[in-house]
């Protein structure tokens, strides 16, 4: 069902209960009113009879019940009969045509017990009271049908029923319009997001003037759109970059075992080509691994074998491994102080991840570092950790700052190192894989510093 149709049938549905508790009010007070009102005119009746036949000296029957035939108050199938202490009647009076309401013993003892008592018989309104006159006491039993009140109640259920109907045919009509203007920009929102593809992603939606919640969709319809036009960007580039690292060692390889074919070599020009295709064959390997690693760490941390994590230990392996690497890469750890509560030291994820996030860090801080020296600190608060690793190189000028967590990129004067351009891009997405950030800022006087900030394993699941 589309949204205009259940925006009305939701409007509807709530103006039309609306209507009807509205309408179904006014009825029933207004009934109410009617019944008390009514009653309140027999009651006068009743209390008016009974007083003229006790009060008034010399008055006889048929004189009281001239008077009752000529009362100003109109009153239909009007019946009226007083009873003494013993339940004899000593007064009864009825319309024309209408009958004497004589109600049970128990009805009368219940109107001298209690005051008054009140009922329904048939379709007329009957009331027995009490009254007392000196040591006497009387009930007078009073009935009538309202008609005139009846017949203006009809009128007005008339009018209500058809107020309800028509307020219910205006609002389904009044709520089909309002949900049709209401479903327009969302329609142009549709058809403009539609024509856009992988093709035409610098398009955008244009947004309205109002600042609402559709032009709060359509902000961030855009913001979607520019994630996915830098993703597809990056992935093109990645792409690029990838067929040219992989294409080089590849070409490299086939164009020297092509050369050693092309004539008869002794053995130890044959051993020549063969290491140097070796030393190829190696690069060819390093590279594919690393993009292996970093295809790995591109997805989402769902996937991913999750456990606790002591960062301190990762850290203390670092000075050897790296050694491994090349013996003069050297690491300093500068652990100030230890926290008194030893789970600000674990943080939940993947630790062949982050144990390869942060030597690649270091291996490049030990790289670039004139005294191929990497500092690496260890910082702790309350809700997070941090892991400052700093050198001594010639550091990286702000406009490539922002570049080289990116696939393949390599600064214009650092061309002549060994390396791909992934290990910083791999550690960047391991960190994001683990809800951390990593910042990289000028250390003074020279060199960088990369900040990666962890959070502890009990707040992990709250970010």
């Amino acid at each position: 069902m589309k949204i205009k149709y259940r925006i009305t049938i939701l409007f509807t549905l709530l103006v039309t209960f609306i209507l009807f508790f509205v309408c179904a009010s006014i009825y029933y007070f207004s009934d109410l009113n009617r019944k008390l009102d009514f009653q309140r005119r027999i009651r006068n009746r009743a209390l008016s009879t009974i007083s003229l036949l006790v009060k008034v000296e010399g008055i006889d029957r048929d004189l009281l019940q001239k008077i009752d035939q000529n009362m100003l108050i109109s009153l239909r199938e009007k019946s009226v009969i007083v009873y003494d202490n013993n339940n004899k009647e000593v007064y009864r009076f009825r319309d024309e045509g209408a009958t004497l309401e004589r109600p049970e013993n128990s009805v009368l003892q219940y109107a001298r017990d209690n005051g008054e008592y009140v009922y329904s018989k048939g379709h007329r309104d009957v009331i027995a009271i009490k009254y007392r006159a000196g040591d006497h006491e009387y009930v007078s039993v009073a009935a009538a049908y309202d008609k005139e009140g009846l017949d203006k109640m009809g009128e007005l259920r008339f009018v209500l029923v058809v107020s309800f109907i028509s307020g219910t045919l205006i609002t389904l009509l009044s709520g089909l319009i309002f949900s049709s203007r209401l479903v327009v920009p969302i329609k142009k929102i549709t058809s403009e997001v539609k024509e856009i593809s992988s093709q035409n992603l610098s398009r955008r939606i244009i947004l309205n003037d109002t600042k609402d919640e559709l032009h709060e969709l359509s902000s961030t319809f855009n913001e979607l759109l520019t994630r996915l036009q830098q993703s597809f960007e990056i992935q093109r580039r990645f792409i690029a970059n990838a067929s040219h690292e992989l294409s080089t060692p590849l070409t490299s390889i086939s164009s020297q075992l092509e050369i050693s074919l092309q004539n008869s070599r002794n053995a130890e020009e044959y051993k020549t080509v063969l290491l140097s295709v070796y030393d190829d064959v190696k690069n060819l390997n390093r590279l594919t691994r690393s993009l292996l690693e970093l295809a790995k760490a591109s997805g989402t941390s769902d996937g991913m074998e999750l456990s606790l994590v002591r960062i301190d230990e990762i850290l203390m392996k670092l000075p050897v491994e790296l050694r491994k690497t090349n013996e003069q890469f050297k690491v300093e750890l500068h652990f100030d102080t230890f926290p008194e509560d030893e789970d600000k030291l674990l943080v939940f994820g993947n630790g062949d991840l982050l144990e390869s996030a942060i030597k690649n860090i270091t291996l490049n801080a030990c790289k670039y570092s004139g005294d191929h020296t990497a500092i690496v600190g260890l910082n702790f608060s309350e809700n997070e950790l941090k892991i400052v690793v700093s050198d001594l190189g010639s550091g990286i000028k702000e406009e490539e700052q922002t570049l080289v967590f990116q696939p393949f990129f390599r600064s214009k004067s650092e061309t002549n190192s060994e390396g791909f351009g992934l290990g910083l891009s791999l550690a960047s997405r391991i960190i994001k894989l683990h809800k951390g950030d990593i910042q990289l800022t000028n250390n003074q006087p020279q060199g960088s510093i990369f900040t990666i900030s962890l959070p502890i394993a009990r707040k992990f699941h709250l970010i």
